[in-house]
């Protein structure tokens, strides 16, 4: 193997070291049929515009996306279709087209053939501090094949950091995490399939509709902000409700893939 052979092989170890992230991934898949702003990018996937902007330079370093500011605003574009056929060879497709793909893992000469559609799902609690924010986090970590998620509160708070705290002992990182409203997504016109509310139920009565027709389902847990207690004893509080929401979304998931 000669030096070139190499620099070759590290090229695309970085390439696929990038493209190793499930948010990355979902960018590349958002920016398949049209360029989008870096911030409604950002908005759409549930991230801070500067947690967006780090995923996309890094995409824009291994030259899979392209990033051109025009006036105020940085419109990004998808550079590399051929990303599509080493997802298909890694089966994010259905088995047909995984099957037609390994005599011809090329890049496509017109339009790339579309991912399998994902469902979108929209969790809601009071204030997006905690419950909605766990929801989101457990669901991109076990299912972000599956389905595109967002959270939101009826009145949007500041997350909590005992919850990102919680989070983290269990090996989810709520990076790019922040507190948002419904009614930006409902000004959005954004549709969802699934909304669900996970506050109580008195609360969730005040949960704002969204556009469009969607399954609505409640969930209750107890809200991390009425706790009591030293800041340990509200974070051993805090484990109980995260292993619930666990649970419940664990065996939600498990349903749906199931029918």
């Amino acid at each position: 193997m000669n030096n070139q052979d190499m620099t070759r092989y590290e090229e695309a170890a970085r390439m696929l070291k990038v493209l190793g992230h499930p948010m990355r991934l979902a960018m590349v898949e958002a920016l398949r049929d049209h360029p989008w702003c870096v911030c409604k990018l950002a908005a759409d996937l549930g991230l801070n515009k500067s947690a967006a902007s780090k995923h996309l330079s890094l995409l824009k370093s291994v030259g899979v996306v392209e990033m051109v500011r025009e006036g105020t605003q940085v419109n990004c574009t998808l550079a590399m279709p051929c990303v599509f056929d080493m997802m298909r060879c890694a089966r994010f497709f259905t088995d047909d087209v995984h099957q037609q793909s390994k005599t011809s893992c090329q890049c496509p000469q017109g339009e790339p053939e579309r991912l399998i559609e994902k469902q979108k799902i929209m969790f809601v609690c009071i204030h997006n501090s905690a419950r909605s924010q766990m929801c989101e986090a457990f669901v991109r970590h076990y299912a972000y094949d599956r389905f595109e998620v967002q959270s939101s509160g009826i009145e949007a708070g500041d997350l909590n950091p005992l919850v990102v705290k919680a989070m983290e002992e269990i090996g989810i990182s709520m990076n790019g995490h922040y507190a948002k409203s419904a009614r930006d997504f409902i000004e959005r016109d954004q549709v969802f399939d699934y909304v669900i509310t996970v506050c109580d139920e008195t609360s969730a009565e005040r949960c704002p509709m969204f556009p469009g027709t969607h399954k609505r389902l409640h969930w209750g847990f107890p809200d991390p902000s009425a706790l009591s207690g030293s800041e340990d004893e509200k974070l051993v509080q805090i484990r109980v409700i995260r292993d619930a929401i666990l649970r419940k979304i664990q065996h939600w998931l498990e349903s749906e893939e199931h029918g």
